[in-house]
């Protein structure tokens, strides 16, 4: 049986571990559109790579991957792993540049494109846990011959960031902080723009969202306090 000594020291320590978490920087809690990027499942953690019809309408999940896209060194989710012009969210895993037709991808870089009958590419996030988060995104041309891409952020459907990418890369950027309730998502959206056609419009998307210090406190908190019933139920 537990003493009220050793109930202390469990109560002390995970009260230290809880603190050390809180005074840890968010960017180590950082999530990274790129840098989290798989084709093992979808979703894949808090992301979903999918496609709308219209903006803001019904997300549509991407059934099909591949990590050789047109037996290159791209990764790919799309709607439809053999139809050409489909939606999708391409990565380059590799530590080299990659050409797609037009487009020359970083290593590590993450783009959207949207679709032959003008399906909007979507990465979608959504919110582990209620609190405020730091959104941080910039969207830029891919293609040699210049974007024209339409761009877009969504909190639960509704456009909080509206922009354009005209030419090449004419990055257009995003920052800003939301109170988010659990299961909330944030879509990153790319359309064609206004030729009115998917030629050229892969847009390469540098995003993150980082937890505030105050809903990384409560997280902390929350953990130090659950550890010590935790063992005491063990006990």
């Amino acid at each position: 049986m537990i003493t009220s000594k050793q109930f202390t020291r469990i109560s002390t320590v995970t009260t230290l571990l809880a603190l050390a978490l809180v005074a840890l920087p968010g960017a180590a809690f950082a999530f990274s559109a790129a840098g989290d990027f798989s084709t093992a499942s979808n979703p894949n953690g808090v992301w979903s790579y999918g496609w709308s019809t219209t903006l803001g309408s019904a997300f549509n999940p991407d059934s099909s991957s591949t990590n050789t896209y047109q037996g290159g060194g791209l990764s790919a989710w799309m709607s439809d792993l053999a139809g050409d012009g489909s939606p999708l969210v391409l990565h380059n895993g590799t530590a080299n540049p990659v050409s797609d037709a037009n487009s020359n991808f970083q290593p590590g870089q993450l783009a959207l494109g949207p679709g032959f009958f003008l399906q909007y590419s979507v990465l979608r996030w959504t919110a582990p846990t209620s609190g405020t988060f730091s959104i941080n995104a910039t969207f830029s041309g891919l293609s040699f011959l210049g974007d024209t891409a339409d761009v877009h952020i969504l909190h639960d459907g509704v456009s909080i960031f509206d922009s354009n990418v005209t030419g090449s890369p004419s990055p257009t950027s995003y920052t800003g902080a939301l109170g988010l309730a659990s299961g909330d998502t944030i879509d990153f959206a790319v359309g064609v723009g206004s030729d009115g056609n998917y030629n050229e419009d892969l847009t390469a998307l540098s995003a993150s969202i980082v937890p505030e210090p105050g809903t990384l406190g409560l997280v902390g908190l929350g953990l130090g306090c659950l550890l010590p019933f935790r063992f005491l139920k063990r006990k």
